[in-house]
């Protein structure tokens, strides 16, 4: 309802109000000692957010102040901003009107002064005042808006906040599986960050998404943790919507005593705050507390008090909250006439927005109660179908079952880090036995040396001709022994370099083979418990209850055959990589290919070291289509020249600069009758004096036992043989440029 969305005009500013007394004393401070008018007007307007939150009157009041210096002295950056704090500050007033007026104005300058931060926030507020006015799909829409904005900017505070917008959005509308996974998502960065009041916010909403799939001890551990975060963050915002939600919650259990004492804390701090639409909306849960508590009086007062001010909040859904209270009450004393009227006003109200919900059903289940006992049988009975229709809708075991499936894959996200942990183990075992191969080669090297030397020693002996001769015929079929023995060890080093790509490749496929793994494991213990549960009711003679359990068993039967093959394709896709492959070409999407391995490599490096990070781009052409190639040995070329790049920006990074960011593009194309695929990146370079020596095998810049030299040799002379070729352009200190040309018609 209503409580809920008001909480995303807070969620707009969430950061730095965390404790907002302390704070507005010490922005007077910095206020009067700044040292222009801009930075006077800047913290003028963090001032206006910081009242929001404590006293509305005080941030109408200062807001409409700094709007008009600001635009006395020509900020226009400054007026726009401190236009969208006043909006944000009108609409929790409910005056839509004058509020939207100053967002047009903020988006008509931010696009003035292609500011994107102030048009993301702009968008943001737009997204406030739908929600409030119950528009969600339209709500839904400018948050995505902003979204993709600060996705664009990297603004990962504000992202986390647009996710937990976008969630409430989702939720209004009964979408329970989107709401889950984008709160989770908000609670994820939140948690991340160390953020009081995203931590706040996010606990506060996802209480409310229990609530609504019917899990109410999670609910109410989720709402009292919000008031605990509430609380340390000094946030009456937050604590206020706990505890009006928690009021909703005993509602629904009958427990009127707790029921009532939480709405009537709401409403007092609601009042506190000057925020009339959450003071009125909890005086209506006071209300069918005190009717269900035989107080009567007591409750149609409270109503008819509090009536007057949601009426002048312009807020449908409170005065439909309001309406709905006096009906039920009426309905307790009896006078179901009198009823009626007050449940189809509310009705109305709903046609005029986007709330579709249990409320909406509960309004037509007490109308058509009220009906029935007016006699009107038919208009009970349409009623009640429409009533019927709307929970079955809203509580679709579809929704519950996608809901909890969603909570289930955040749990197992967390256990990631133990998985990530087991394959630095493997990693290390990996590297000893890189390095084994390289002491296997030095000892062969040293064994060719001195066969070669003996037979130089025999050659030229002339003590015995025919001895002699007899040892060089014996010494040479050991040599060409030893060279047969060198060719298998050099061919056992090219697949040795295929298998440290692979190496790579596992660290992100662990990622994508371990939530089939654990999908099947949990729906399979799930299983195993429901069959006990129907053995149960077969043996008590229960065969309806029995057969209700089969159709959750084979759901949970589908759920186990589908994760285990999305695990059988990941797995069957290790194998195609690290197979010698028959060398036939076949065509292969480059795209597709190039897509893969810059993933599962990025994922690949992550897990080896925390602290490596690039912005990743892909410029794919679409309209290249499939080209005839050998997949196996094109992987392997993209696998070198990704792991290349992320070597270099890494290194580059480890020196220190701290304005470096590091970068990798992937991009295809045609050129011609030919395909390009570069990968660019903005690392270290390649110095001119090593440039030649790059494609010769065994040469390598990197630290001992880091690399093998073989990478961009094997690369080059797999594109020769695809009649294509392999190039790098280059300039030293800021980046490469690996380019792979490949005939469109296989060469």
């Amino acid at each position: 309802m209503r409580s809920t969305w008001i909480l995303i005009a807070f969620m707009s500013f969430a950061v730095g109000v965390q404790a907002q007394n302390r704070n507005i004393d010490s922005l007077k401070t910095l206020i009067s000692q700044a040292a222009t008018d801009m930075d006077r007007i800047d913290l003028r307007i963090k001032l206006v957010n910081t009242f929001r939150v404590v006293n509305l009157d005080s941030a109408l009041s200062e807001g409409r102040k700094v709007v008009e210096d600001a635009r006395n002295i020509g900020y226009r950056k400054g007026e726009a901003n401190a236009m969208n704090a006043l909006a944000s500050a009108m609409m929790m007033k409910g005056d839509f009107q004058t509020g939207q007026a100053y967002l047009d104005s903020t988006l008509a300058i931010a696009s003035n002064l292609r500011d994107s931060f102030m048009l993301a926030e702009a968008y943001s507020n737009f997204g406030v005042m739908y929600g409030m006015k119950s528009k969600y799909d339209s709500s839904i829409e400018f948050f995505s808006k902003s979204l993709h904005i600060h996705q664009s900017r990297h603004d990962t505070i504000f992202i986390g906040r647009c996710y937990g917008n976008l969630a409430i959005g989702y939720q209004m509308q009964s979408n329970f599986p989107q709401a889950l996974l984008y709160q989770q998502k908000a609670l994820t960065i939140a948690e991340e960050l160390g953020n009081v009041s995203s931590q706040a916010y996010a606990s506060l909403n996802m209480g409310l998404i229990y609530e609504k799939i019917g899990d109410s001890p999670r609910a109410i551990e989720m709402l009292e943790k919000a008031v605990d975060f509430g609380k340390r963050g000094e946030m009456n915002n937050v604590v206020v919507y706990a505890y009006t939600n928690l009021a909703t919650m005993y509602t629904a259990r009958k427990e009127w005593d707790k029921t009532y004492d939480y709405a009537i804390r709401a409403a007092y701090l609601g009042k506190e705050m000057g925020d009339i639409p959450i003071e009125a909306s909890s005086y209506s849960k006071a209300a069918v507390a005190l009717a269900n508590m035989g107080q009567y009086g007591k409750a149609k007062a409270l109503i008819n008090s509090a009536m007057s001010d949601a009426e002048s909040s312009s807020q449908p859904i409170i005065i439909c909250q309001l309406q709905t209270a006096m009906g039920h009450t009426l309905m307790l004393e009896g006078k179901y006439d009198q009823a009626i009227p007050y449940y189809e006003n509310c009705l109305d109200t709903y046609e005029n927005t986007d709330e579709y919900d249990e409320n909406v059903g509960e309004v037509f289940k007490e109308l058509s109660s009220a009906y029935e006992h007016t006699g009107d049988y038919e208009s009970a009975l349409a009623k009640f179908k429409v009533y019927a229709t709307v929970i079955d809708s809203v509580r679709s075991r579809d929704k519950v079952q996608k809901t909890t499936e969603l909570n289930m894959n955040y749990e197992f996200e967390k256990r990631q880090a133990a998985v990530e942990a087991a394959q630095t183990v493997k990693d290390a075992a990996a590297e000893r036995a890189k390095n084994r191969q390289h002491y296997i080669m030095a000892f062969l090297g040293l064994v060719l040396l001195a066969v070669v030397v003996i037979a130089l020693m025999q050659f030229r002996s002339k003590r015995n001709k025919q001895k002699a001769n007899s040892l060089l015929q014996s010494q040479k079929q050991k040599v060409e022994t030893t060279l047969s023995e060198l060719k298998s060890t050099q061919a056992q080093l090219i697949q040795s370099e295929k298998m440290a790509g692979l190496g790579e490749l596992t660290a992100g496929i662990a990622h994508e083979i371990q939530n089939p793994l654990n999908f099947v494991n949990n729906f399979s213990e799930v299983t195993a418990e429901l069959l006990e549960e129907m053995k149960v009711e077969l043996d008590r003679g229960h065969t309806a209850e029995a057969l209700l359990m089969v159709e959750d068993i084979l759901n949970n039967l589908e759920k186990i055959n589908h994760h285990g093959r999305r695990a059988d394709s990941i797995v069957k896709g290790m194998l195609h990589h690290s197979r010698t492959g028959s060398g036939v070409k076949e065509p292969i999407d480059i795209n597709l290919l190039a897509d893969e391995y810059l993933r599962l490599a990025y994922h690949g490096l992550r897990a080896k070291d925390k602290e490596f990070n690039a912005k990743i781009k892909m410029e794919f052409d679409p309209s290249i289509g499939k080209i005839p190639a050998v997949p196996q040995d094109i992987g392997q070329v993209v696998l070198n020249l990704i792991n290349n790049a992320f070597y270099a920006v890494n290194d580059k990074k480890r020196r220190g600069d701290e304005n470096y960011h590091p970068e990798v593009v992937v991009r295809t194309e045609r050129v011609g009758d030919k395909i390009e695929l570069s990968v660019r990146d903005n690392g270290t370079g390649i110095p001119e004096n090593i440039l030649k020596k790059i494609f010769q095998p065994f040469y390598t810049t990197k630290p001992t036992g880091q690399g093998t030299g073989l990478g961009l040799s094997l690369s080059y002379d797999i594109m020769k043989a695809h009649g294509g070729e392999l190039r790098v352009e280059t300039k030293e200190g800021q980046g490469s440029t690996f380019v792979v040309s490949i005939p469109s018609n296989g060469g």
